[in-house]
């Protein structure tokens, strides 16, 4: 407080039941003077409007006269020395609001309705009467009874409360096991205050309550906050009213605060069903999402294997359009397809659908079979025989309708999709070499494909088969598909570096490799393969690498020496 600031703003003159404000009658010296006259003829009997106990009226060195609590007071909050000049004005406020006719109305009928309260001990009820005395301080309630058996008080607020002021009757009373009750007359939901805010957020409940002056009985009218969600899952709140008995209301014995509606653990409750709601929602969506995505791949899966059947039965099969569309089809509209197709592990007649295909093929069709071959796309069981173990490598052979050119590329289709050679076919290929001496090449070209480890190179070794089989040949220490007399191996090391001179690197490497090289030199007799080596590299030809990734995967152990 300031040097001449009066701690206590306002006494109760017992005499005239008036209220006397210092700054009033204190700064007028006549009434200052007539004041303090009275009070020395005990005229004038002054008690504290917060604790009741007696004033005085004091002067200072600086003759400024003041009300004073007598000397060996008990506690008042007005004398702690805890109060801010702001505090002590807002106090004064309220300790004249206690004063006001609407505030004596409102605690002279609570303190009567409750003694027709069913569990109020009558003799309990007091009206502005009591102070509840603690070691740490006294309080007096507008309004105090005992229900139950619990403890319970009334704080009438009709104007502002500074939190300080909120907080020390807040405290007090809830260390004490007292339950509090703010009756806030003018309480507006739509348009709270300070005082509102700071009362609401006090704890988690989020209560209001006035009294109700409609019932008969007792009843407060309580405005509580209550959570809810909207059609969209929203969570949003909304203030109802409800008028409840003390009996109806919920006793809080951890903050000693009561309440009818638990805004909190209702808000958490109403978080859970929202987040599983949500849940929800997200899984219906996804739901709804799969199925669109299930009918959009399955129609246009459909759509497809119309249009396969449609081009099929036109007199010029162009599976262009196809291929197009099938590669612009993601992995899940894929494997819609091959679901609707279930061509994998299909038998019909006693063959997989590609031997079928392939029986039933006349010339026509082998566009088709190339496009089935070809993409990547539709499930195959590739290497499945029929009933009776034929293959369909075999099939492709053995159909009489097919063109052999055709039957190449159909059977070069079939191993850049992966088909690997059976037993079967190898007896087969065989059998048929035995048959048709000029199916020797193609046997040992089916043979080549099927080591390869990269089949995208099945092309490189049909084009460059016959290099291959002079490889193949120092390989195997025999003559594959070549046919030489007199000093044979000559002859083919001599043929091989004329005429395919552009790759003499390569052959020579195998050569070399195999134990050709230095057999063909003790075999070179007169001489004339190193001659041509000699002239070979004398005027070595620029040599050609196109031949380097089929080599590298079939002869993956051959390497250059330095």
């Amino acid at each position: 407080m300031g040097r001449y600031d009066r701690s206590i703003k306002i006494a109760f003159d017992k005499t005239s039941g008036e209220i006397l404000k210092a700054d009033e009658v204190f700064d007028i010296k006549t009434d200052a003077f007539e004041i303090r006259r009275k009070y020395h003829e005990k005229n004038l009997i002054l008690s504290c409007c917060e604790c009741e106990q007696d004033l005085m009226v004091s002067g200072s060195k600086y003759n400024r006269l003041h009300f004073k609590h007598k000397p060996g007071h008990g506690y008042c909050i007005l004398t702690d020395g805890k109060l801010s000049p702001q505090e002590h004005e807002r106090f004064t406020d309220i300790l004249k609001a206690k004063e006001s006719d609407r505030h004596k109305e409102l605690k002279n009928k609570i303190g009567e309705l409750l003694k027709s309260v069913k569990g109020v001990d009558l003799d309990s009820i007091a009206i502005d009467n009591k102070f509840i005395i603690k070691e740490n301080g006294k309080r007096r309630p507008d309004v105090y009874c005992k229900f139950q058996d619990k403890e319970i008080v009334f704080e009438i607020q009709l104007s502002d409360l500074s939190l300080g002021y909120i907080l020390s009757r807040y405290e007090f009373y809830k260390e004490h096991g007292i339950y509090l009750i703010w009756i806030l007359d003018n309480f507006d939901i739509h348009n709270q205050g300070t005082l509102e805010r700071d009362i609401k957020y006090l704890t988690k409940y989020h209560n209001f309550f006035k009294l109700d002056e409609q019932s008969e009985t007792f009843k407060l009218e309580c405005e509580y906050k209550y959570p809810f969600l909207t059609d969209d899952n929203k969570l949003r709140t909304k203030w109802l009213k409800k008028s409840v008995s003390l009996n109806e209301l919920k006793y809080d014995n951890e903050v000693f605060q009561t309440y009818y509606y638990n805004f909190g653990d209702n808000k958490t409750k109403t978080e859970i069903i929202q987040k599983k709601k949500a849940e929800e929602i997200k899984e219906t969506e996804r739901k709804r999402h799969e199925k669109l995505k299930l009918d959009y791949a399955t129609n246009r899966a459909k759509y497809l294997i119309k249009l396969i059947a449609d081009i099929r039965k036109s007199e010029v099969q162009n599976f262009r359009s196809i291929i197009n569309e099938l590669d612009d089809f993601d992995d899940f509209e894929t494997k819609i397809l091959n679901d609707i197709l279930n061509l994998k592990g299909k038998i019909v007649e006693g063959k997989p659908p590609l031997i079928k295909w392939i029986d039933e093929a006349i010339q026509e069709d082998v566009p088709f079979l190339e496009f089935i071959l070809g993409t990547n796309k539709i499930e195959l069981d590739m290497n499945k025989p029929d009933d009776s173990d034929r293959t369909a490598l075999q099939a492709v052979l053995l159909n009489s309708s097919i063109q052999k050119f055709q039957k190449s590329l159909l059977i070069k289709s079939l191993f850049k999709a992966g088909y690997k050679l059976t037993d079967n076919d190898r007896e087969f290929l065989e059998e048929l070499q035995d048959k048709q001496k000029e199916f020797v090449a193609d046997a040992y070209i089916y043979k080549l494909c099927n080591s390869l480890t990269d089949r995208s190179l099945v092309d490189d070794v049909f084009n460059f088969y016959k290099l291959l089989f002079i490889i193949e040949s120092a390989r195997q220490g025999k003559l594959i598909y070549y046919n030489f007399t007199g000093n044979i191996w000559i002859s083919f090391a001599n043929n091989a570096i004329q005429y395919y001179s552009e790759y003499w690197e390569y052959l020579e490497l195998s050569f070399k490799r195999f134990g050709l090289w230095d057999k063909l030199i003790q075999l070179d007799i007169k001489g004339t393969f190193q001659k041509k080596v000699e002239k070979f590299y004398s005027n070595m030809p620029r040599q050609k690498y196109d031949f380097d990734k089929v080599f590298n995967d079939l002869y993956p152990g051959i390497e250059y020496e330095n």
